[in-house]
């Protein structure tokens, strides 16, 4: 499908330009010869993952580029998707459109794709998605979308681009996809459980893989490679992981919190044996042999935090995040004058009810539903709520940080926040390393 007369996203930014392509492509998908082209940022396991629910949403849907900061991942999940019989004639990857480095999504942004995937470090996601918004692409991205106050500033800023050329962004917060959630959320804001009075979130975990040098690769490539455990790269396993949970509360009320309060700390990874075996041995591999200074290998991500979030009407929800061995606790609780919800299929109280219908995996939903807006004109933008779901995550970490209250009004309108390099230090190779946070930090 040329990307002059029937692409999905096309050149244009007008909103009529946008429908019309949008109605072209209906025409054409009718007649079974349409082609969404997707090209997929980041080939680790979730952007794997990422491509296969993609493929699986629609049938007019082919991968033709893939972009990695490494060519061995892009091999990998190439291979990985050409073993699934579905797949075949659907994954179209040529040589030339295989990008990887530290600027391999400034190539893909200018491929012919309609639809970018990306599921890179999470540090990177602000300007990637800016770079895609810039050239005309719609994207699916993954969350969370920034590791600081100024990334998600900056994915404030490309969705009202993405708004202002008729673009689609949609966020991997699945649950906004998801039967038994979408269901309960119509009765929670239709007044079902009452005024909204308080609630609590949680996603506490066993733990997370810790990986070593492999191959060739330098110090900044490999931080990139073990990228969940340094804060700059990650946001901490409150931005990673229980955003999901953060997203939900906001969901419930419509909006971020007014102010956020937490404490918190690490323990655990510092007494992991395995884990503290590797860093040893990155460094050794980083620092002609010696142990010595071992400790900053180990990464700089804290064990668990704590943390109250008051919402503007004067709830009050309760949040618990972090990992330790033999844990799992990850769920959603609301609660209100006439009664409760888990959030996702069950209100309990006056207006009891339970959700009776059928989940589609919403990891697959999130998909057919972006496709499906790009389709009919009305392209999602969930770029601004997933940035203050993912700034609702940075603001609680910098509340247990530095032990002070942190407002939203002080996030939006104070912070300067920036822990990730520009691009052209990434570039320069150089590894960024934070110390951990004592919970008495100052306030940026």
């Amino acid at each position: 499908m040329s990307s002059q007369t029937n692409t999905i996203s096309g050149t244009n930014t007008g909103a009529g330009a946008v429908a019309t392509a949008a109605v072209l492509g209906q025409m054409a998908y009718a007649q079974g010869s349409d082609k969404i082209k997707v090209g997929m940022l980041g080939c680790g396991g979730r952007g794997r993952g990422a491509m296969q629910n993609c493929l699986d949403a629609d049938p007019a849907v082919e991968i033709i580029a893939l972009a990695d900061l490494f060519e061995s991942q892009i091999k990998a999940a190439h291979d990985t998707l050409l073993k699934r019989a579905t797949n075949q004639g659907r994954v179209k990857v040529n040589a030339d459109h295989m990008y990887s480095g530290f600027d391999c999504h400034e190539k893909l942004a200018q491929c012919e794709a309609d639809l970018l995937l990306m599921a890179t470090a999470p540090a990177f996601r602000g300007r990637q998605l800016m770079a895609a918004i810039k050239a005309g692409k719609n994207v699916f991205t993954e969350k969370p979308i920034a590791t600081d106050v100024a990334g998600c500033k900056e994915v404030m800023e490309a969705s009202k681009l993405a708004k202002e050329k008729g673009l689609a962004i949609a966020a991997g917060t699945q649950r906004r996809h998801q039967g038994s959630y979408v269901e309960t959320m119509k009765r929670i804001h239709d007044g079902a459980i009452g005024e909204l009075v308080g609630g609590q979130c949680y996603w506490y975990g066993g733990g997370i893989w810790f990986k070593g040098v492999s191959g060739d690769m330098n110090e900044l490539q490999w931080q990139c490679h073990n990228w969940y455990h340094f804060t700059w790269l990650s946001g901490d396993q409150i931005c990673e992981q229980h955003i999901h949970n953060i997203d939900v509360m906001n969901w419930c009320f419509n909006g971020p919190p007014a102010k956020l309060t937490a404490l918190g700390g690490r323990q655990w990874r510092d007494s992991n044996a395995e884990q503290v075996r590797t860093a040893k041995d990155v460094c050794k591999k980083f620092n002609n042999g010696s142990e010595a200074g071992w400790e900053k290998y180990n990464g700089d991500i804290w064990d668990h935090i704590y943390a109250e979030f008051e919402y503007p009407n004067g709830a009050r929800c309760l949040s618990f995040s972090g990992h330790s061995p033999g844990t799992s606790r990850v769920s959603e609780r609301i609660v209100g004058t006439k009664g409760t919800s888990n959030c996702s299929g069950s209100i309990s109280g006056q207006n009891a009810w339970r959700y009776e219908g059928k989940d589609i995996d919403p990891m697959v939903q999130e998909h057919k539903d972006l496709i499906a807006s790009i389709r009919s004109g009305k392209p999602l933008n969930e770029g601004q709520r997933v940035a203050e779901s993912t700034l609702t995550a940075i603001g609680t970490r910098i509340a247990a940080n530095t032990g002070q209250v942190i407002t939203w009004d002080w996030l939006m309108n104070e912070s300067k926040q920036r822990l990730v390099p520009t691009h052209e230090e990434i570039l320069a190779g150089k590894p960024l390393y934070h110390p951990i946070s004592t919970g008495r930090d100052a306030k940026v």
